[in-house]
């Protein structure tokens, strides 16, 4: 995550970030599904989920120094009619926090692992279907955690002042990342946001159509993480906003 935000911020890294503003192939997902949440309950399944994570250096559960202002809660997370809502609050949840939002993990959750624990390998395809928030200072994405970063994947990231960019990357050396330009405003509907994790490449895909394509990817323990960041670079003008999450899927072939 970390690299992106710099080219986020305007530094001169951002002309480096590729531009795709077209589609290409279409994909149809390999092989069966080895992880899935379709949100069909009532409530969060902890047994596939944790909200600590490792990649938060404040007590598994917050990172000011990524440029993040929330805490995560499980009262961020709602389940019902199928969707996940993930509800980010002003709401003063822990010293130092104003702001309350979720983040949920597979794997590498500080001694806190769901009973089903699951980690992503190369040649897996990641899915998500969601609706992004729409309110600016949000910064929601779906990708994978080793411990260390050094295999993170970014299925997606996406800014909400922004409402047509997502940032697409491998950050595996060797990896790489995009920029896709939307035509449309990606806040306004539904999108199923889908990456193939190598292993000879790695590629994203937007609604089932390619829009990027970079290095290989062999990373091995990497939880899968969905998280809706408040952005302190960007700060929200709102005291409350959501985005949901109609399921996630793994496949593996």
């Amino acid at each position: 995550m970390r690299k992106l935000i710099t080219a986020v911020a305007g530094t001169a890294a951002a002309a480096l970030l590729v531009a795709v503003v077209g589609p290409a192939a279409s994909a149809a997902p390999p092989g069966e599904i080895v992880f899935a949440d379709e949100f069909d309950g009532s409530a969060i399944d902890r047994g596939k989920w944790a909200i600590h994570s490792n990649a938060e250096a404040d007590q598994c559960l917050g990172n000011k120094g990524n440029q993040q202002l929330e805490w995560h809660t499980w009262d961020a997370l709602a389940v019902g009619g199928g969707v996940l809502t993930i509800t980010a609050r002003k709401n003063n949840p822990q010293p130092g926090y104003e702001w309350s939002s979720g983040l949920i993990t597979t794997a590498q959750a500080c001694g806190h692992e769901p009973a089903n624990s699951f980690t992503v390998k190369p040649g897996d395809y990641v899915e998500t279907r969601l609706k992004l928030p729409a309110a600016k200072g949000f910064w929601p994405s779906t990708w994978t955690w080793n411990g260390n970063g050094s295999n993170e994947q970014d299925t997606y990231e996406f800014y909400s002042d922004n409402h047509r960019n997502l940032y697409l990357t491998n950050h595996q050396s060797g990896g790489g990342s995009c920029t896709y330009e939307s035509p449309e405003d990606l806040t306004n509907d539904w999108h199923t946001i889908g990456q193939q994790l190598g292993p000879d490449k790695t590629r994203w895909y937007l609604d089932g159509q390619q829009i990027c394509e970079q290095g290989a990817y062999d990373g091995t323990g990497d939880a899968l993480i969905l998280d809706m960041f408040v952005y302190s670079a960007i700060p929200p003008e709102v005291t409350e906003e959501s985005m949901q999450v109609d399921y996630v899927r793994v496949y593996r072939g």
